[in-house]
């Protein structure tokens, strides 16, 4: 009987998917917050390294490039924080859709064999 509560639910989810067309860009969006994250973070390890290296000797040229790069990386922590947002925001709608479905169908079913 469980078995084919989960082959009825199974079934369901894949009839919601077949519908459904924005699963494809939810899973865009996704890949493109991993992308986001991923690239955000190698920018700003990227600045940091490049500051490092840079010391001509003369303070006040290296404080403007150090300037420079502090900008950089500031601007690569905020697209990671972007990219982290957007990766969450469809993560937990994807899980939210899923979980009430499955409580639709569970509600459905107890009603149906309470009759």
């Amino acid at each position: 009987m469980e078995q084919l509560r989960m082959t009825e639910f199974r079934n369901e989810i894949e009839t919601i998917r077949l519908k459904s067309s924005t699963n494809k860009r939810e899973r865009l969006l996704q890949l493109l917050g991993i992308f986001l994250m991923i690239g955000g973070v190698a920018l700003s390890l990227v600045a940091y390294f490049v500051a490092n290296s840079q010391q001509s000797g003369d303070l006040v040229i290296d404080s403007l490039e150090h300037n420079e790069h502090i900008i950089l990386a500031i601007t690569g922590v905020c697209i990671a924080l972007t990219g982290c947002c957007i990766f969450l925001r469809y993560s937990f709608g994807r899980f939210l859709r899923f979980w009430l479905l499955r409580l639709i169908h569970e509600n459905n079913k107890r009603t149906a064999d309470q009759e």
